[in-house]
């Protein structure tokens, strides 16, 4: 029998807490009887009941358990923490077959749930492909395997491979990407505990580093400061109290006093506050730094096809990561309505509904097929009392 319809439910349902589960990792579980789903449920956040416990009691008829299977993208736990074992749960509810994604390397578990079901008469079977599920929590496996937070950076540079052009401080950075790439970028805020950058362009580019265009917590910020302070003004920017990190003595709040430069030493010290995947946006400096330690387990680059001709250099990445390149952006404004779903308009393209996600075209507004009086949509926003959405 082929378990890859069940396992891939599995998958599914653990994706849904994308970002909320931290410390814990993200799991999902099904019951099956007779080839039918009776049950499922998924880790919602640390110290909910656990995914296999979701989806037991999710079963209507308990006294199917003892003749049906129960799937699980990793290995159920066999210790007391927050809430009792999972595989204590499973045995008592006298499933006899369990099927499951990948072992859990945490020193906790690591093949102790599995022993405790075997111990019990419980058949278990492993799946074919337990690096696809291990890459569903790559993070958890990193803070326990290396004691570190997972690392991602992220980037958008020019079609020569420039950050920016040289500039003032007063001066406004380059536009390279646009709202949908904004979109993405905000959807990957939002799955993160922390977002880091240096102080300079903290002090340059005063961002607020929240989760504006995507439905989410906003990251925790992290300043990495090697010489020059951050501003208060700029500070005052932030969504939330930021982490100091590097030369720092000074500086009131949450700090790590280290030398900026050397990640790997100061790294781990980011999950004593609750960090346990960062994301890494800049400036390129720093981008570069985390490349040189070996500390980037992740990138995100968006490339334009517009040049700078000269600039601060984009890093040069040396490990597995994701390039995407950007088409010629007219996009000249973006809402997001009360389902999360974003409204796009565009200089000649009329407007366009996208996806929770910003990945699939709802329905694309003409002057041909709806009220647009033309395709040229230079304003959009959508009424916070009406809901009505307005353009011009």
């Amino acid at each position: 029998m082929s378990h890859a319809k069940f396992l891939t439910r599995c998958l599914q349902l653990a994706t849904y807490a994308n970002g909320r589960t931290a410390p814990n990792p993200m799991v999902g579980a099904v019951i099956v009887h007779d080839g039918v789903i009776i049950g499922e449920g998924y880790h919602q956040k640390a110290g909910d009941p656990h995914a296999e416990v979701m989806a037991i009691n999710s079963v209507e008829d308990k006294s199917l358990l003892d003749s049906s299977t129960l799937y699980c993208s990793l290995e159920p736990c066999a210790h007391f923490g927050k809430t009792p074992p999972c595989s204590l749960l499973i045995t008592n509810s006298r499933i006899p077959k369990v099927v499951v994604g990948c072992t859990d390397s945490n020193k906790l578990v690591n093949g102790k749930g599995v022993e405790h079901l075997k111990s019990h008469g419980v058949e278990v079977v492993f799946s074919e492909y337990p690096t696809l599920f291990r890459q569903l929590n790559r993070v958890f496996f990193c803070n326990k395997d290396l004691n570190r937070p997972y690392v991602t950076a992220k980037w958008a540079q020019s079609s020569d491979g420039y950050l920016d052009r040289v500039r003032q401080p007063d001066e406004s950075a380059s536009r390279i990407s646009g709202p949908l790439a904004s979109v993405k970028s905000h959807q990957l805020r939002a799955s993160v505990d922390g977002i880091l950058i240096s102080a300079k362009t903290l002090n340059w580019d005063r961002p607020s580093l929240t989760t504006r265009r995507y439905k989410g917590t906003n990251p925790r910020p992290i300043i990495v400061v090697s010489s020059a302070l951050p501003h208060m003004e700029a500070i005052a920017q932030l969504s939330s109290a930021p982490i100091f990190v590097g030369n720092v003595a000074s500086l009131d709040g949450d700090t790590i006093v280290c030398n900026p430069y050397d990640i790997p030493a100061w790294l781990p010290q980011l999950m004593t506050f609750g960090i346990h995947h960062v994301l890494v946006e800049g400036g390129g400096r720093v981008l570069q730094s985390f490349f040189d330690s070996g500390c980037v387990d992740e990138w995100h680059r968006y490339t334009s096809v517009n040049a700078l001709s000269e600039g601060i250099p984009a890093p040069t990445p040396n490990a597995s990561g994701a390039s995407y390149k950007l088409g010629i952006d007219h996009y000249e404004r973006i809402e997001i309505d009360g389902a999360n779903r974003k409204w796009i308009s565009t200089d000649g393209g009329g407007v366009f509904l996208l996806s929770e996600e910003g990945t699939q075209t709802i329905y694309s507004f003409s002057k041909n097929n709806s009220p647009l009086y033309s395709d040229v949509i230079n304003s959009l926003a959508i009424n916070d009392n009406t809901k009505a959405l307005c353009y011009g």
